[in-house]
């Protein structure tokens, strides 16, 4: 057994990369790339706790396994020694393995040698600026078992079933790992093969969550969901009850050029789609909206990995699922985001890619998606204003009669424009004027203004009113006291001599006094209360008055 210790100039480079994992499921992301790198057919993850009950991931896979100096690499810091068209160039993406309590590597070589390789406990020695050592020993070989396993004990992060769960961990892959490429869509492309390896493979995957006691396969392909163009109608739907099932497909588009002597090509893949269709191929997180998926991303290596919305105008981004590939981006160090966007060969990507979403993706989808979705709505306002339309009638009719002569209005109030409708017929009447006090008109409305009403008294002065339909209302809307002089109401719902505050923090009590109702603020201000309801019924027991003297 060998004891050795990894090769690297500068210990915090170690911890940086570890520790600056922006997703905890980057770790599987790599694991994945290494696994088809050494053209694996079948890659095996298994989730569980081991007998101390610490949580374990495994990675299995039937490459072509690891000799002593490629493992070697693998503890290394930038020592890649790997086929130029392979995913990972680096030599840093596995450190991100480092931020853990334990690594184990068992790997053989056609059915010869085969090799275990610990690092113990290689955080804590990260967090004391060491570099950890791990051994590694030659055992028997297993006839059959060619190919590498990857055992992750303890990896620090909280809550780690969280992350690492079949359902979770399968979405991801699908999204943005080497087990979910889109490269089978351009097999047909031999030029690409000269810089993309095994562009007709794809992976078997299987995952195994003993902790959920969960298991299935995944394909080992980016999942669009297939062409859909006659969609059928969703009952369950309220307004885009075919478009919600619509889905349109795009491409695959490949062009490529030559700047200055260098070979320059993208692809271009993609769907616009409805709600149900981008449903059924993703399984978002808690705090995770469509919107927040779907759009455009760019890729390398035909794995996603940063959104770039930017590229289309349409703000329905969202409905697009698109991915752009190009072996001429250059990504940071953990993979996330494009570090050359300013290179001359990456400017002419995004024109021609903006080209083609302009003439040809967007007019397509303005004439089949996103015309389907108008004439939805359009149906669907109308029958909403059908329904809307019987529903008021239907209320309308249950309204008690006004029942006073020469007043326009008929029926009660049951909001706030008609408390206003009702005030106007009123003043308008000389015979239910004289019952309303302080308000001799109507000068000015607007329900755009802070104030609805802006009204004349007997002397032809201004007086600020604010209709409600209820006094109470008052109090729930935005009305500072200062804006208005009087309220006029349908009703008064608040008890006698109860306090209520306005939006600007005033204090008002409601008050009766020698009939009338007021809201006061101390002794600075008296606001006087209209209430209709209170009109009315004055008007009608005088005239019953009236008739009973009279017969």
């Amino acid at each position: 057994m060998e004891i050795l210790k990894p090769s690297v100039k500068d210990i915090s480079l170690y911890k940086e990369i570890a520790k600056n994992l922006v997703n905890p499921l980057e770790v599987p992301r790599e694991a994945i790339s290494n696994c088809i790198d050494a053209e694996a057919k079948n890659i095996n993850i298994d989730l569980y706790r081991n007998e101390i009950g610490v949580f374990c991931i495994r990675f299995r896979d039937d490459g072509c396994g690891m000799n002593k100096c490629e493992i070697e690499s693998f503890f290394n810091l930038g020592d890649s020694r790997k086929d130029e068209r392979n995913i990972g160039e680096k030599g840093l993406g596995t450190k991100m393995f480092f931020k853990s309590e334990n690594i184990k590597v068992i790997t053989q070589v056609n059915n010869d040698k085969r090799l275990v390789a610990i690092m113990k406990k290689p955080w804590e020695f990260l967090a004391h600026d060491e570099i950890p050592v791990y051994t590694l020993e030659n055992i028997k070989p297993v006839i059959g078992e060619n190919g590498t396993t990857i055992i992750i004990e303890g990896y620090l992060v909280d809550n780690p079933e969280r992350y690492y769960n079949f359902h979770t961990l399968k979405d991801y892959i699908l999204w943005y790992t080497a087990g979910g490429s889109f490269k089978n869509v351009f097999a047909t492309y031999p030029e690409l093969n000269r810089y993309v390896k095994n562009m007709q493979v794809a992976p078997r995957i299987f995952i195994n969550d003993k902790v959920l006691d969960k298991s299935g396969e995944i394909a080992g392909t980016h999942q669009f969901f297939p062409p859909q163009e006659n969609p059928q109608i969703d009952s369950n739907e309220k307004i885009y009850k075919r478009s919600v099932n619509y889905c349109r497909h795009f491409g695959p588009y490949h062009r490529s050029t030559n700047i200055n002597g260098e070979y320059v090509s993208f692809q271009l893949y993609g769907t616009v789609s409805g709600v149900n269709c981008r449903k059924a191929i993703c399984k978002l997180r808690p705090y995770e909206r469509l919107k927040g998926r779907f759009g455009i991303y760019l890729a390398k290596d035909f794995i996603a990995f940063c959104k770039k919305s930017s590229l289309i105008t349409d703000p329905n981004y969202h409905h697009f699922h698109i991915l752009i590939n190009s072996q001429n981006f250059e990504l940071t160090a953990d993979r996330n985001n494009l570090s050359n966007e300013d290179d001359p060969k990456v400017k002419w990507i995004f024109s021609n890619v903006k080209k083609i979403i302009s003439d040809d993706i967007l007019p397509n989808t303005q004439n089949t998606y996103f015309k389907m979705r108008k004439e939805e709505e359009s149906q669907f306002f109308i029958k909403e204003k059908s329904k809307n339309l019987n529903k008021r009638l239907e209320e309308f009719t249950n309204l008690q009669e006004l029942d006073i002569e020469d007043v326009s209005v008929k029926r009660i109030p049951d909001n706030e424009s008609q408390v206003v409708l009702l005030l106007a017929s009123l003043l308008s009447n000389s015979n239910t004027k004289k019952y309303i006090s302080y308000i001799n008109s109507i000068a000015h409305y607007s329900i755009q203004s802070t104030t609805d009403l802006i009204c004349l008294d007997n002397k032809g002065d201004i007086l600020l009113v604010e209709v409600e339909f209820l006094l109470s209302n008052i109090f729930k809307h935005e009305h500072p006291y200062k804006t208005f002089d009087c309220i006029v109401c349908w009703k008064v719902d608040i008890e006698i001599n109860e306090r209520r505050t306005l939006v600007d923090g005033v204090n008002l009590k409601v008050c009766h006094e020698s009939g009338e109702w007021l809201l006061k603020y101390g002794a600075e201000k008296v606001i006087p209360i209209i209430e209709l309801e209170t009109v009315i019924n004055s008007f009608n027991n005088n005239n019953q008055n009236k008739n009973e003297i009279v017969n």
